[in-house]
């Protein structure tokens, strides 16, 4: 049983450490360069482990990185360089796949005018009109003008907001 219990995810999440992922990983890249050997795959394996549990005190769990660095390191050093390379590419190219991802998603639309509705939200927080019952509840204390128009709760509160866009932009 390895002393390593936990690995850190990329995400953060603390995760229990498998060491058969391991053999599984160096498994599948010793086959994408011909190789069909699960048994030095499970032997470099242990390897791994045990260098992790050297390089890592018990209060310290290695993070995903960690694991995969750990993995070449092993690899190169017992003369499974063709191996390793397979590795090293699968990781790089995972990697461009979640920096790719991480590029989409992060877009906001260029068809939403943040700004604008930024600057409703604001002006509209600051005067206390969150909903469209407060806003006449305010007109009904007399704390807005007679000129400013009251809204029904029946309808869509679309009126309401196009009134405010026109009151935040004067």
């Amino acid at each position: 049983m390895s002393k390593i219990e936990f690995v850190i995810k990329r995400n953060g999440a603390t995760v229990p450490f498998t060491p058969q992922r391991i053999s599984n990983a160096i498994y599948r890249a010793a086959v994408a360069v011909g190789g069909r050997d699960k048994e030095t795959a499970e032997k470099l394996a242990l390897q791994v482990v045990e260098y992790l549990e050297q390089n890592f005190p018990p209060t310290k769990y290695p993070s995903v990185e960690d694991v995969q660095d750990a993995v070449e390191k092993i690899l190169i050093e017992n003369g499974h360089s063709k191996v390793a390379k397979a590795y090293i590419l699968y990781r790089d190219e995972r990697a461009r796949m979640r920096s790719s991802r991480k590029d989409q998603t992060i877009q906001p639309s260029q068809n939403i005018p943040w700004a604008k509705i930024w600057q409703v939200l604001d002006w509209a927080s600051s005067r206390d009109l969150h909903t469209v019952e407060r806003y006449n509840q305010r007109i009904r204390n007399g704390e807005a003008s007679s000129a400013t128009p009251r809204f029904s709760t029946k309808k869509t509160s679309r009126s309401l907001r196009a009134w405010c866009l026109n009151a935040a932009t004067r």
